[in-house]
């Protein structure tokens, strides 16, 4: 550990231990084991308070502070659960020269990085696309609808047997819009929901095995937070899991999965407005 490396963790470990002593302790439900959990703070923690994806050896996240006019991606070796790479303000030219101002939630597939960008009058809600070994912009940029997406893309999945990238409104949501990442993100169909009635808060997607889970981050449910399953085929949803976070003053964020011993394993951000960013394990079902 260089000096520098030293000096930067002498003055984070009081604060990660404050984090740690304020918020309370995520518990077990009946449907989701709580294992584990890693807290970023200050600059990391920007990095990653928006969206998380895997390849599997790596955790890729996005962060935003609108305010600040601050964008990020970071990159976490799974390994050891250190962040060893981050890209502060990466949008491609063409995203801040009108006015796209936030990334929000991002999906790995076949070794690229595609993200949803949101922000501005002209066009609201963009797929941007990057390269995980720089966390640079390939120079792919896909607008999508004003009218559908009016208040951006709070999140994304794209499936990797297919291609298809899904996505919804954050409010509201009717429909999971479907896109072919392979044939220029060409529109391919539009999926009523049913089940749940609209959905509200959704903040992260991602795919495991055939299914398309769903982060809800329910403002009405106390420390419970619901991860929900769509089935693709048929637009119907159900809640496949509820997670208590610990705390009141937590916001679910992002979520991604990674096979640990041929155990599908959910990974989600958990922001303690506070301070601190919280990447949290669990182990779904009885």
């Amino acid at each position: 550990m260089t000096a520098l490396q030293k000096l930067r963790t002498f003055f984070l470990l009081p604060l990660i231990l404050l984090t740690l002593v304020a918020t309370p302790r995520a518990a077990d439900t009946d449907t989701a084991k709580f294992v584990s959990q890693k807290v970023y703070v200050m600059e990391q923690a920007l990095a990653m308070g928006q969206g998380i994806t895997t390849d599997g050896t790596y955790f890729y996240t996005s962060g935003a502070a609108t305010g600040l006019h601050v964008t990020y991606l970071g990159k976490i070796e799974i390994a050891t659960m250190t962040m060893v790479d981050k890209r502060l303000n990466p949008l491609p030219d063409v995203c801040a020269a009108r006015g796209n101002n936030h990334i929000g939630g991002i999906s790995w597939y076949n070794g690229k990085i595609y993200a949803s960008v949101e922000g501005g009058d002209v066009c609201r809600a963009c797929i941007a696309v990057y390269d995980p070994a720089t966390l640079t912009a390939t120079g792919e940029v896909y607008d999508l609808p004003n009218d559908i997406f009016d208040d951006g893309i709070p999140w994304l999945a794209v499936d990797p047997a297919t291609g298809y990238l899904y996505a919804s409104r954050w409010n509201h949501a009717k429909t999971v819009y479907v896109y072919d990442v392979n044939d220029g993100m060409r529109p391919v169909k539009e999926l009523p929901l049913t089940g749940l009635g609209e959905l509200d808060r959704i903040q992260g997607g991602e795919f495991c095995a055939e299914t398309l889970y769903l982060g809800q981050d329910s403002k009405d449910a106390g420390t419970m937070k619901r991860l929900l399953a769509l089935d693709t085929a048929t637009g119907e949803v159900t809640v496949a899991a509820e997670r208590n976070v610990g705390g009141t003053n937590i916001e679910a964020e992002g979520m991604t999965f990674l096979l640990k011993d041929g155990v599908p394993c959910l990974y989600v951000l958990d922001y303690n407005k506070a301070v601190a960013i919280f990447l949290r394990e669990y182990t779904l079902g009885q």
